[in-house]
């Protein structure tokens, strides 16, 4: 028996139910940040949500030689996926190319359009991925 929900079942679970309110209330949105190789972007903005009290975040890359390889697991785990880049990179594209059967895998996924020129925990990054999730999750705790 499963005893966890997702926050977008819960976002649509009865609001009646007992316990609702403490349940959405105390529950972290899943995120997944997507980069080439995991080694700069994806992780310096899980890195960025590292402690926050509203969001849990993880980082992979799309490559087969990333530090964490994307897997299905982790794309059906995220209630969203930011990937860093598609116009340089496609990484928007290569997920629904390599994970056709994750079901509502393209509703999930949010370009950010950050080119991988930034150094892991760069400044520059940091205000970058800020402003560029602000309109995403503009209750952005860090």
């Amino acid at each position: 028996m499963r005893v966890w929900m997702s926050y977008s079942e819960a976002c649509v679970g009865d609001r009646r139910g007992v316990g609702y309110n403490r349940v959405f209330k105390a529950m972290k949105r899943r995120v997944l940040f997507i980069c080439t190789a995991n080694q700069n972007r994806s992780p310096t903005a899980e890195a960025l949500l590292a402690r926050s009290q509203r969001y849990e975040a993880r980082s992979a890359g799309i490559s087969p030689l990333a530090t964490r390889p994307v897997t299905r697991d982790l794309l059906e785990w995220a209630d969203l996926i930011f990937v860093m880049d598609e116009r340089y990179d496609r990484h928007r594209t290569q997920l629904l190319e390599l994970f056709p059967e994750v079901e509502g895998l393209a509703e999930k996924i949010i370009v950010l359009n950050i080119p991988d020129i930034y150094e892991r925990d760069s400044p520059e990054l940091i205000a970058l991925l800020r402003q560029r999730l602000q309109h995403w999750l503009p209750d952005l705790d860090v």
